[in-house]
């Protein structure tokens, strides 16, 4: 017993003098530094992907709605048409009947200068009644217009109203109408006059004839094969074929072949479709 004692005692003072060493204590402390940056570590990590994981979710959501919203309201073009037109039928020919009988600024002129002198007067007198019989001619020169070319209108008159555009994608303004037929049928003078103008290649329409008939009517034909059949100076009767129907213009190449046909009169367009109605 006496000797079991001894080895215990022993024993208990090398475990005390073994934790008294510097060795010792150093090692215990790097110990508890590893853990502890391995902890800290740890956590960094978890937190970096937590963060991660909650920033793409937050990404991802708005374009999920984005992409449900494009294909659940698809864009009707029809209702836009209906939605974006700015006048009724009554008023476009309101404003067509205006356009016809607007007299011209010599005219207003000389009736504003009628009341100074006697020879004024009937000379503003003798002007108006030209004037007015010159109105009287282009109106019954309107009148007996024909058909540049037989077919379907797709595309109407729209001075002041918008007409959606396949080609460019927008609402806009028509200045004349577009007579869907197949391509190289033959487009003929609606009216005898000269040809003022002959366009190889408009930036808007293509191939482009325009002929003047006189008292400030002309007519501009749009969109054509070729401009080879006349020349600028050419006179040409009514029904003369000055060209034929294309594909040319940028402006209108998403359409079926079609003439793009426009009546100026006093440089401003107005709707052929009122003279079509005597055809």
């Amino acid at each position: 017993m006496a000797i079991f004692n001894r080895i215990r005692i022993g024993n208990l003072k090398n475990v005390k003098r073994f934790f008294r060493w510097p060795s010792l204590r150093v090692g215990i402390l790097l110990i508890l530094l590893i853990i502890l940056f391995t902890a800290n570590g740890i956590l960094w990590y978890l937190y970096y992907f937590s963060n991660k994981e909650a920033k793409e979710s937050k990404l991802e959501e708005p374009q999920k709605q984005w992409e449900i919203s494009l294909n659940e309201n698809p864009v009707d073009e029809s209702k836009l048409r209906e939605e974006y037109s700015l006048n009724t039928e009554e008023k476009k020919e309101d404003m067509q009947r205006q356009s016809l009988t607007a007299p011209d600024k010599n005219t207003a002129s000389n009736q504003t200068a009628s009341g100074e002198k006697k020879k004024d007067v009937e000379l503003s007198s003798k002007k108006d009644t030209e004037g007015e019989t010159a109105e009287l001619k282009v109106t019954a020169d309107l009148n007996v217009m024909s058909l540049p070319v037989t077919g379907k209108i797709v595309t109407e008159f729209s001075k002041d109203t918008l007409v959606y555009s396949k080609t460019l994608n927008q609402w806009c303004a028509h200045k004349g109408v577009d007579i869907q037929a197949d391509l190289g049928t033959p487009v003929k003078a609606a009216l005898a006059g000269t040809v003022v103008e002959v366009k190889t290649n408009d930036p808007a329409l293509g191939v482009v004839v325009v002929i003047d008939h006189g008292n400030g009517v002309k007519t501009l034909y749009g969109n054509l094969m070729s401009d080879k059949l006349v020349k600028k100076g050419m006179k040409v009767k009514k029904g003369d074929i000055i060209g034929g129907v294309g594909n040319t213009a940028p402006y209108e190449s998403e359409d079926p072949p079609h003439l793009h046909f426009e009546v100026i009169k006093n440089n401003e367009s107005i709707d052929p479709q009122q003279f079509f109605k005597n055809i």
